[in-house]
């Protein structure tokens, strides 16, 4: 499969092309576009026995153990996140369900699809469920895909329109806005992986144009149950299509064995293997999984969005945030929040200012404008950092480019060995989504801390009530956040300033917004003004 600069469209980055069309089309009455279902089986991942694999044996007296508990094993190190993820298709008996927002043709999608055709071939029941926002350049390998008698690859949101997208915008915008952005990834009903990492380049280290910062966590036990119950409830969901009912095979000559003969020369690539060495080098995830397993057990709660939310017919209970805020206990000393779009609304900007006057420390630690890979958001960000500094929450913005010295270890040897540009491998942009409160608990997930994750796109994220993962969250952002982040901080005229700690350990502040031309900053302010903070 050959490589692609596929840099996804998002939600936000496409969100300015939908306000371009809705604005030509001033009344024009909406209509649903939503293709016509068929009816399809409903299908539960415990339908099918897996006691019997490796995977259970492993687990399931840890299980027994720890009974009503969750394992985890967070997975911060893109390479390591990788390495899970192909061992963990690779190691596959029975299942592998796989729900993700995005999927792109580059190599990381093809890796893991090479890796997926294996596994079917040896008998695995694959589920592939892809949200359909940024299908298009995929479609036809899915087709492909599904042609295979164990791989079975839905579409989620679809829009009718294959190829005049804008159609669908036009006429079915408030549906098309709404979109699947839960990540998740489930071997043998034994074992959850949960976070924001996406099958594309950027999220593991080998994109040309910049690197995504993110979190996973493999969980295992009782959040493990609920995420699976999760990904049958969209799995069965109406508005999940089987990809051969809305592609057109006439569209596309590609086929499952000239699927499979791309993937395998793919694998074979001098390049790609060079990178999965890098990735496999120490082997630890294989090592840690077969011999010396450790998981942390706590209790824990997946906190998930229904599919209803999709379709504006959610209650209050059906929401993440709801069932988040619901089970947070009240901050005592500390909030450390991470967030790749941060916009807190009034109503958040006045909860974490209460916290701070009370005596709380509060952290957030967001993308610069520089780092941050849909500028608009950053304009509804902005509106709010005056009144949080001024009641002393801490507000850190991520570096697009980290100083050299605190660059990946193998940064270098990845950009010679991979043939990754050195230039890409050195600029950043934040996409982890995590918060600790106190010493008590740590939430990992797909789900941002803006309006379009609460009130517009479905996410999932788990609630661990872990101590011991909570103190080293606090003490990971003591250590590091001088090191990838400007502080943000008020002068005497109460103007806001941005310190960035220097490579000699000499502070540098700059009195205005780092990389931001006047021009940029003049559009931003404008489009701040605008009545589009709930899409944001």
């Amino acid at each position: 499969m050959q490589d692609q600069h596929n840099i996804h469209q998002s939600n936000y980055s496409a969100f300015a092309k939908i306000l371009l069309v809705s604005t030509l089309v001033v009344g024009v009455p909406a209509c649903s576009t939503l293709p016509k279902q068929f009816p399809q089986p409903i299908q539960n991942a415990f339908d099918i026995n897996t006691s019997t694999t490796s995977l259970a044996k492993i687990i399931e007296p840890l299980r027994e153990k720890n009974k009503n508990l969750t394992g985890y094993h967070v997975l911060y190190d893109p390479l390591e996140a990788l390495a899970a993820r192909i061992h963990l298709i690779d190691r596959a008996e029975k299942t592998l369900d796989l729900q993700y927002y995005i999927w792109d043709n580059d190599k990381i999608g093809a890796l893991a699809l090479h890796s997926i055709i294996n596994a079917a071939d040896r008998g695995v029941k694959v589920r592939l469920l892809v949200d359909d926002n940024n299908a298009k350049s995929m479609e036809g390998i899915y087709l492909a895909l599904d042609q295979h008698p164990n791989i079975s690859v839905k579409l989620y949101n679809p829009y009718r329109f294959r190829h005049y997208r804008a159609m669908d915008m036009v006429l079915d915008l408030k549906r098309i806005n709404r979109r699947m952005h839960n990540k998740s990834f489930i071997v043998d009903n034994q074992l959850a992986l949960i976070g924001g990492r996406n099958m594309s380049n950027q999220y593991y280290n080998v994109s040309d144009n910049y690197q995504f910062s993110d979190v996973d966590v493999i969980l295992a036990g009782a959040a493990s149950d609920e995420i699976i119950h999760s990904f049958d409830e969209y799995w069965n969901d109406d508005y999940a299509y089987p990809v051969k009912q809305l592609v057109n095979p006439r569209h596309y000559t590609l086929r499952y064995d000239g699927l499979k003969q791309q993937l395998e020369q793919h694998y074979q690539e001098v390049t790609v293997q060079n990178y999965l060495d890098l990735a496999y080098r120490s082997q630890a995830f294989e090592q840690w999984l077969n011999n010396n397993i450790q998981f942390d057990w706590v209790r824990a709660e997946v906190v998930s969005d229904s599919p209803s939310k999709i379709k504006s017919k959610a209650s209050k209970e059906e929401h993440l945030n709801f069932q988040l805020l619901n089970r947070l206990e009240e901050p005592a000393k500390s909030v450390d929040i991470i967030s790749a779009y941060f916009v807190p609304e009034k109503q958040g900007t006045e909860k974490l200012s209460e916290l701070a006057k009370s005596g709380v420390h509060v952290r957030v630690l967001t993308n610069s404008f520089k780092a941050n890979d849909v500028p608009v958001v950053h304009a509804f960000y902005s509106k709010y950092r005056q009144e949080l500094l001024d009641n002393h929450v801490q507000l850190y913005e991520f570096l697009h480019a980290p100083l050299q010295t605190n660059l990946y270890e193998n940064t270098e040897e990845l950009s010679n060995r991979a043939k990754v540009k050195l230039k890409g491998l050195s600029r950043s942009s934040l996409h982890a989504k995590l918060m600790a409160i106190d010493e008590k608990q740590v939430f990992i997930g797909s789900f941002n801390f803006d309006p379009r994750s609460s009130y517009l796109n479905s996410e999932i994220g788990v609630l661990l009530n872990s101590p011991s993962l909570a103190r080293t969250v606090h003490q990971t952002m003591d250590t590091n956040l001088p090191k990838y982040a400007y502080k943000l901080v008020l002068d005497s005229k109460n103007n806001i300033n941005w310190r960035l700690k220097k490579e000699d350990g000499s502070i540098e502040t700059l009195r205005k917004e780092p990389k931001l031309k006047w021009y940029k900053k003049a559009a931003l302010k404008f489009v701040s003004w605008l009545p589009l903070e709930g899409f944001m």
